[in-house]
């Protein structure tokens, strides 16, 4: 017997027009401020300086059964509440945020300079060189990461936000969403370099960071509008019967930043292995130790060569 079920009491326009009153956005965000996001009537109505107790009672009873609890106390900041507001934090409606570009400790593997970091106004945190315009990683990043760091923390914080995106959604669950995600293993097989599938229809592929890598792990949330394309390499971070191995010769991939890990990053670490059915490898150089070949098949199962 299928037991799920998933209610919708609210449609989503209705939500986004509850939420479209500046009184009912400071009621939410006193409660998010005060201790144990819970205050009484009389608190809650203080807090946002409101004085006419009609005006007052009717917005709140507005957020109140989805947004808002109410109590024998008072008042507590729901779960859909606390989203609401942790979407604000992140500064992505309202908010715009620039870094760098801020010297890294990585060096590029084309040209041996020196790597960057930089964050602009399109919400994307970049690592190239500026010697040789190499686009080593790029990926959206929310400008609330600015907030209270140094540069290179901000640069920090982007690698650990990535790795858990990523990490994530290879285990088919939307990191946005929840929802279910198909991952496949796109493959480059025409001349012009595009490949199968729905990479063919996509332009923005061609300025993808990992353009030149002969397969890519393709992600798709079935839910929301999450998309994108990740290298393979990827899945060996989450390996531990691989990770294991690069530690034991040497190589932390946890605390290595992605930039620095040129099985993840550089596009002859990855090979084609077999067609049919497909099977990916790739090739991790540790510092300690003989490299590490790992063969990623279709269902992302990974087994370690050498």
């Amino acid at each position: 017997m299928d037991e799920r079920s998933v209610d919708a009491p609210t449609d989503p326009e209705d939500a986004f027009l509850t939420l479209s009153n500046d009184l009912r956005l400071e009621i939410l965000l006193a409660l998010w401020e005060a201790p144990g996001f819970s205050l009484s009537f009389a608190e809650l109505r203080k807090a946002v300086d409101e004085r006419d107790s009609g005006t007052f009672t009717y917005h709140l009873s507005e957020l109140v059964g989805h947004f808002v609890g109410e109590t024998e106390s008072g008042y507590e900041l729901q779960y859909p509440g606390h989203r609401v507001l942790d979407a604000i934090q992140s500064g992505v409606f309202h908010q715009q945020g620039t870094v760098g570009p801020v010297e890294l400790d990585g060096d590029c593997l084309e040209c041996e300079a020196s790597l960057t970091f930089e964050y602009d106004t399109d919400y994307i945190g970049r690592v190239g060189c500026e010697a040789c315009d190499e686009r080593v990683l790029e990926w959206p990043f929310d400008p609330g990461s600015v907030a209270d760091r140094t540069p290179r923390e901000v640069a920090a914080a982007f690698d650990r936000r990535t790795r858990l995106v990523w990490g994530c959604a290879l285990d088919g669950v939307c990191p946005f969403c929840a929802g279910r995600v198909e991952r496949e293993i796109a493959e480059e097989t025409t001349e012009s370099g595009l490949c199968i599938g729905v990479l063919e229809d996509l332009d923005r592929y061609d300025e993808f960071f990992a353009r030149d890598h002969p397969a890519v792990v393709s992600l798709d949330c079935r839910r929301c509008s999450f998309y994108s394309f990740v290298p393979v390499g990827v899945v060996l971070l989450h390996r531990p019967h691989v990770t294991g191995r690069l530690w034991e010769r040497g190589l932390d991939v946890r605390e290595t930043p992605l930039w620095e890990l040129g099985f993840l990053i550089d596009a002859d670490a990855v090979s084609v292995r077999e067609a049919h059915p497909l099977t990916v490898a790739v090739t991790a150089h540790p510092p300690d130790g003989d490299p590490l070949t790992a063969l990623v098949d279709t269902d992302l199962a990974v087994t370690v060569e050498t």
